[in-house]
């Protein structure tokens, strides 16, 4: 499960990234504006690896 678990509050996720490797990820934003936190499932690394992706109302 690479480290993520299957609950409803997760809606994205990609595979184990290695050092020197990169992953693009391609999604909708929700359509509730809101803060949506992320952050790196792999052990120790959400406290340097998390941030908060802000859902706003477009013009």
């Amino acid at each position: 499960m690479n480290y993520v678990r299957n609950i409803p509050e997760i809606l994205f996720s990609t595979k184990l990234v290695n050092p020197q490797q990169t992953v693009r990820l391609q999604f909708t934003a929700p359509k509730e504006v809101g803060d949506y936190p992320y952050v790196c499932t792999f052990p120790g690394h959400w406290s340097l690896m998390n941030g908060i992706m802000n859902v706003v109302k477009s013009k």
